[in-house]
């Protein structure tokens, strides 16, 4: 009678650890989820306008204030030599899925968008609130501390 009872108790734990197994299972997922956007999916995705024209290559975030803000997008140049660095927010990009983003601009305003050169020594303050906002308001959009 004590076997059968052991033998009833270990069943119903070994069950219980079964369905808490299936339970976090069906919590976890074999890809990465679709709603959220990993930096490392992120990083070479290709942006283009609504016309479709490939604007360039995302090759960078900023982190400010505990999230990302801006997009670092090569533009231009050929094979890597010549292009430009363009930080573009967040808000203004559209992903569409892993490796694919919109911005509505055209090449011609983005050639005049805020830069900075990819080899520079001097990279710009992102922490600089003016700086910020300046790109902000070239791409439209509200900042997000506003």
């Amino acid at each position: 009678m004590r076997k059968l009872a052991t033998i009833i108790v270990i069943n119903i734990m070994a069950l219980g650890l079964v369905l808490t197994g299936a339970f976090a299972a069906d919590k976890m997922m074999d890809k990465r989820s679709a709603t959220t956007q990993w930096a490392s999916n992120l990083i070479g995705t290709t942006v283009k306008n609504l016309q479709g024209e490939t604007l360039g290559k995302i090759t960078d975030l900023t982190i400010n204030d505990d999230r990302v803000t801006f997009a670092i997008i090569s533009h231009g140049g050929v094979l890597g030599i010549g292009d430009k660095l363009v930080p573009v927010p967040m808000k203004a990009l559209t992903i569409t899925d892993n490796k694919n983003a919109t911005l509505d601009i055209s090449k011609d305003k983005l050639a005049t968008a805020p830069n900075f050169e990819k080899n520079s020594e001097k990279w710009p303050d992102f922490s600089n609130r003016q700086y910020s906002e300046d790109i902000y308001r070239f791409y439209g959009v509200q900042p997000h501390w506003k």
